[in-house]
């Protein structure tokens, strides 16, 4: 919930400074706060340090830059963001926080946001080598947000609450490549999604209710740019809008040159553990919700991957016939990666081609060249790992690749098992007329199918750059009359 950005400014400040283990003066104390203020602009009142007993006070309050955004449609407000900052000689900080918080954003006509945090305690240690925090931890407790969406005269409303956010992370490595962990776990999550009544009264006003007692969510990134990308936003501060970057973009390009690839690798997971939506209709459960993703730097080397899952699924008994409460997953799992694509190549050429004081900053022709430098072979990999659907009277699972691109066909291979089949045609058999028609298809499929030894049946899926397409070696155009 703290502002990324002001971590970013103040981290510039003593990372710029080359600080001795001395006790405090106003001298130093002036310096620093006009050492902070050349980072964020022209605008005063923006920061100011002061002495407090061995250490400095630092207060960063960001609402004359907030007064700077030209569209008055737009309203940002933050409280002023406080520190003790303390000198730990050899280019070291220690920064503790102990402060509450609030925070409001909105669009005129569109919606806003209102929020607080009761409290913000926090401490850690910035290295001015490294440009970062080698370690830090926080905990922020009484977490609340209200917010408001308008669409179409209708207003819809969602209130947040957390009860608190604990945070740790630790950094290590040079200003040019460093290797960050980090680790958020909260408790008490709750969301309130209040839906006005249709204006024709055809629907009621209802609220959803989300809640989670607790989750957490664990991040890895490896060779960051923390030098370069710190750069790269203080320069963004100090030319707030378009006009002001046209005027040099050259220099900005130049920033985001160096800033590229940003990082070579990112992973992070994360989980919610008994997860319930209270609605008009009943309580829908999930003892347990999982969400992955692993991505590399904007590289020549393109990979992007997510997963997805879930466990102990519980859906309202009035919501469901009797035939069909055997088909609901109770467990789900989906992993699928992409790789082969090129990210550095187009991040080239746009930064080649992009001329922001045209009225058009890209070129017309650009997107055939794009398409070419993000893929450079013709086609991406896209690879599903080991998933599956979990249900009472059956278990699906499926693995495979395949390629594919904007012209080249389809091609690759996969392996799907299914355990159950007769019992899920015994329980559609029991279903409407429109539901029992999916039996003849069932039907076919498993006359397709491969015993396996554990009482499955399987299908190797097989589609080629020609066209064809063959389940269990079975070609299925020359099946449908469409092969010679």
């Amino acid at each position: 919930m703290k502002s990324v950005f002001s971590f970013l400014a103040l981290g510039l400040v003593l990372g710029a400074s080359t600080p001795t283990l001395a006790a405090a003066t106003p001298e130093e104390a002036q310096r620093l706060t006009a050492l902070f203020q050349s980072y964020l602009g022209t605008e005063p009142g923006i920061v100011s340090v002061t002495t407090a007993g061995e250490s400095y006070a630092a207060k960063l309050d960001l609402t004359p830059l907030f007064a700077k955004v030209k569209d008055p449609t737009v309203s940002l407000s933050l409280s002023p963001l406080e520190w003790t900052l303390t000198d730990q000689g050899s280019g070291k900080w220690k920064v503790d926080q102990n402060q509450p918080l609030t925070f409001a954003f909105g669009v005129k006509g569109q919606g806003e946001t209102n929020g607080a945090i009761t409290s913000v305690v926090s401490t850690g240690t910035f290295d001015a080598a490294l440009g970062g925090f080698t370690t830090s931890s926080a905990e922020l407790k009484g977490i609340t947000a209200d917010q408001t969406m308008n669409d179409a005269g209708t207003t819809t409303r969602i209130l947040y609450a957390i009860d608190t956010v604990t945070m740790q992370t630790a950094m290590e490595g040079t200003s040019d490549s460093a290797d960050a962990t980090s680790r958020y776990a909260y408790t008490g999550f709750r969301e309130t999604i209040s839906i006005p009544a249709s204006t024709d009264g055809s629907t009621p006003a209802m609220d959803l209710v989300i809640a989670s007692p607790s989750g957490k969510q664990d991040g890895t990134v490896k060779g960051l740019k923390v030098k370069a990308i710190g750069d790269l936003v203080t320069w963004l501060v100090v030319h707030p809008d378009q006009k002001a970057i046209a005027a040099e973009q050259e220099a900005f390009k130049d920033k985001l040159r160096a800033a590229l690839p940003l990082f070579n690798s990112l992973t992070g997971t994360s989980t919610m553990e008994d997860v319930t939506a209270t609605s008009p209709f009943g309580q829908f459960a999930v003892k347990q919700f999982g969400f992955g993703a692993e991505m590399n730097g904007i590289s020549a080397d393109g990979r992007l991957r997510e997963t997805f899952s879930f466990t102990g699924l519980q859906v309202p008994t009035a919501l469901l016939p009797p035939w069909a409460a055997g088909l609901v997953p109770e467990n789900f799992s989906l992993d699928v990666s992409v790789a082969g694509f090129d990210l550095a190549a187009p991040a080239a050429l746009i930064l080649d081609k992009l001329d922001l004081t045209k009225p058009e900053p890209m070129p017309q022709d650009l997107d055939a060249p794009l398409m070419q430098a993000l893929m450079p072979k013709g086609s991406v990999t896209i690879t599903l790992d080991p998933s599956d659907i979990l249900a009472n009277l059956y278990d699906l699972t499926a693995a495979g690749s395949m390629t594919a691109g904007p012209v080249a066909m389809p091609a690759g291979e996969v392996l799907v098992k299914l355990k159950g089949m007769d019992e899920t045609m015994t329980a559609l058999q029991a279903a409407t007329p429109d539901i029992q028609q999916m039996s003849a298809a069932l039907l076919l499929v498993k006359g397709l199918g491969k015993a396996e030894a554990d009482g499955a049946l399987s299908w190797q899926i097989v589609g080629t750059e020609a066209g064809a397409l063959t389940v269990n070696g079975v070609d299925l155009s020359k099946m449908l009359g469409g092969g010679q």
